[in-house]
């Protein structure tokens, strides 16, 4: 496996919702083949981040390029070259499936094959069996999957949303270890977390609290919103949640958050493979007609 990576490079980038910034003024520079870490508290903004850098969400201020590719006129390219492993809310393996149903599902959508699978499994150290459920899988080898069948197809650049959450030290030592791995054949990898890890693993960009409150947060988020049954059992005996916190999948459905916009006007590319998964902020409105979508997002 191998990968020539992407370079990303951002300047003083904001991104605003009907409550105010979802993130402002940040800078980013990310060289092709690094391992780079949007680190910061909950709701500071780091999975919206990462898809502004993706060419998935437009920002209001400031200027990105992705592999040259400056956005948002060239969003599609950007999407093309950097792709999601796992992004919470919305792309997330199913966790009715079974693990040998997700891997044939991504053999088609990403036209790889049988040694690439195998390879990605061996590069991030899983050996799943075929027949397990993706949701009984412990939290850790769950996002290694994820992770593995995002690395397969050798993209340029990898997207892994909360690489933490759940986690015990050991599997986040496992996961980072793994995210190094795929960092090392060339992709270009980026990933969220609340803090970034104990070694040196590359840029990290810092999301500070908007509201001003210095109060110190959890090293790990605890969001039953998103919780796994086996998460909910571990945060219930904290204390951190109610015992009735409703389980993820037997309620009503929840909305897709990754609806489609447009690339900016004036664009002249042709639409790709992944070239329509960008994301908007729920309930935005049309200011101008240069004017950049509002929303508000994690």
């Amino acid at each position: 496996m191998s990968s020539d990576g992407v370079g990303i490079t951002a300047r003083g980038i904001t991104a605003r919702g009907p409550l105010g910034p979802v993130f402002e003024n940040v800078d980013v520079t990310v060289e092709p083949g690094e391992l780079a870490t949007v680190a910061g508290p909950s709701g500071t903004g780091r999975t919206s981040l990462l898809l502004a850098l993706s060419g998935r969400l437009r920002t209001v201020a400031g200027r990105i390029e992705v592999g040259g590719h400056k956005l948002p006129r060239h969003s599609k390219k950007a999407r093309q070259l950097v792709v999601p492993a796992l992004l919470r809310p919305g792309f997330e393996l199913e966790r009715c499936w079974r693990v040998r149903e997700a891997v044939r599902e991504r053999r088609v959508t990403s036209r790889i094959g049988n040694t690439d699978v195998s390879e990605a499994f061996a590069l991030v150290g899983i050996d799943p069996e075929p027949e397990a459920l993706i949701g009984s899988l412990h939290p850790g080898e769950r996002l290694l999957l994820a992770v593995a069948l995002g690395a397969a197809a050798s993209p340029a650049g990898l997207l892994v949303d909360d690489v933490e959450l759940g986690l015990p030290a050991a599997a986040r030592v496992r996961v980072w270890t793994a995210l190094k791995a795929v960092s090392a054949t060339g992709t270009t990898v980026l990933v969220s977390t609340t803090d970034p890890p104990s070694f040196a693993a590359g840029p990290v960009i810092r999301l500070p609290r908007s509201d001003g409150d210095s109060e110190e947060e959890p090293r790990h988020d605890t969001r039953p919103d998103i919780a796994t049954p086996f998460e909910l059992e571990q945060l219930r005996g904290t204390g951190l949640v109610s015992p009735t916190t409703p389980v993820p999948g037997n309620g009503p459905e929840q909305p897709d958050l990754f609806s489609l916009v447009e690339d900016a006007p004036g664009s002249d590319e042709k639409p790709g493979p992944g070239g329509g998964d960008t994301a908007q902020f729920p309930g935005s409105e049309q200011s101008g007609p240069e004017s950049d979508e509002d929303g508000r997002a994690r």
